[in-house]
């Protein structure tokens, strides 16, 4: 048996653009170089994806690799840089589509002829969409005028969302729709009441304009969100901070684990929506975490209180309470649970007597580390690791004695294979 070394594959890294920044986007000339080996993928995934509107495609393309450019400073590798190009490619063409459909919906004029200089076919080479690209990086020319209208749009539709989900619905009924339907009404206009700053705030993260932040497996990274607040990563995370947020609203959504410490002084409250549930803080520090096994978040409060609203319930979380929301409810957590969670935040990894496929599955988030189990039987047995953030071999050391495999490379693979099959 070889085992690893101990070397910490989770340093933190800012989520911020630097001047040294390393990865498959580390300077314009890396992009052009990705850009070249991926647009004709690309193209084709886009008309696939757009169909009868397949003209579009080109702008999908020239918007996907500016979006990822932008998310350049959390890229690891070409694999993480193939896939944010393929989310991007998907959300480009579902944004084409909508808005296709909205025109011909509404009667839109001059959407086809005023944009068949966009949709030209001898506009999908290659040089005429690096060139679109170029223009926009440098900050000229008719594409970036359109991303700055797209994002100035983006920031108007949210602030239309938070208009239109707050305001009362009419109360002069047509007589004609009889006693039913006014009643409908009124219990439609209570349930506005109720919870239509909540279903406000979801519309502005669900944004498709909004694009996310991400931490690749293994690396942690920190960054302050423009209203001042600080929050730090962990690995495998996403954030998405809409336009408008620090003016119009303070809300972001996030999956994976952050911790936050919230800016103070504010005239709008901090929010956090994490699987349509809502973490609610004024000036507080607290800790979210979604990597539950049901994916449903859980908090920890390390200073203030934070009003955590699920569709059934609503509490206040004060400083050293650990609470997890569900469909059920809001209700405390448990010792290992906590552990799990957060322990990240004061440097440990912990997993108590999980099965080994909740094991492999932390090995890979926090250390980066991809063991293979070619025994699927081996995945039900029970393993633990309790080790500090930057113990990787020791964490391997623990999976063997826990649940009796062993470890090995085999070629470039890593294996846990099983320990009694070894035995003479």
């Amino acid at each position: 048996m070889s085992t690893p070394d101990a070397r910490s594959t989770a340093s933190p890294s800012s989520l911020t653009p630097t001047s040294a920044l390393t990865g498959p986007l580390a300077d314009e000339a890396a992009l052009k170089r990705a850009f070249d080996a991926e647009f004709a993928q690309c193209l084709a995934s886009a008309k696939t994806q757009l169909g009868e509107a397949a003209a579009h495609a080109p702008r999908v393309v020239e918007t996907a690799f500016l979006n990822a450019w932008g998310q350049r400073a959390t890229l690891g590798n070409e694999d993480h840089l193939k896939s944010i190009l393929s989310d991007e490619i998907r959300h480009g063409a579902a944004r084409a589509l909508s808005r296709r459909h909205s025109g011909g919906r509404f009667g839109a004029v001059g959407g086809a002829a005023a944009k068949a200089h966009d949709l030209a076919a001898d506009r999908e080479t290659p040089e005429y969409v690096w060139g679109q690209i170029d223009r926009a990086l440098h900050g000229t020319g008719e594409t970036a005028e359109a991303h700055r209208a797209a994002a100035d749009a983006g920031r108007h539709e949210a602030a239309a969302h938070m208009k239109q989900m707050s305001k009362r619905p009419g109360w002069v009924i047509p007589l004609a729709i009889g006693v039913v339907a006014l009643v409908a009404s009124v219990a439609g206009v209570m349930y506005v009441d109720r919870l239509g700053e909540d279903d406000a705030a979801l519309a502005i993260v669900a944004n498709s304009q909004t694009q996310p932040v991400t931490s690749p497996a293994g690396q942690f990274g920190s960054t302050t969100l423009r209203d001042g607040t600080k929050m730090r990563m962990g690995p495998n995370t996403s954030y998405w901070e809409p336009d408008e947020f620090g003016s119009k609203s303070r809300v972001i959504r996030i999956e994976g684990t952050a911790a936050f410490e919230v800016a103070p002084g504010q005239k709008l409250p901090f929010r956090v929506v994490a699987h349509r549930y809502h973490f609610i803080a004024t000036g507080t520090k607290f800790v979210i975490s979604t990597f539950s096994a049901d994916s449903t978040p859980s908090i920890l409060v390390q200073e203030g209180s934070v009003t955590v609203k699920t569709p059934k319930a609503q509490a206040v979380v004060t400083a050293g309470q650990a609470m997890h929301a569900d469909a059920t409810g809001i209700h405390p957590v448990t010792d290992d649970a906590r552990a799990e969670s957060f322990g990240w935040v004061d440097g440990r990894v912990t997993v108590r007597n999980k099965q080994l496929r909740e094991v492999v599955e932390a090995l890979t988030r926090w250390f980066n580390y991809d063991v293979k189990v070619p025994d699927l039987s081996l995945l039900d047995r029970m393993a633990s690791i309790d080790v500090p953030i930057d113990s990787s071999g020791l964490a391997i050391t623990q999976v063997e004695k826990s649940a009796n495999v062993k470890f090995a490379y085999e070629g470039e693979s890593k294996i846990f294979r099983d320990a009694a099959s070894k035995k003479k």
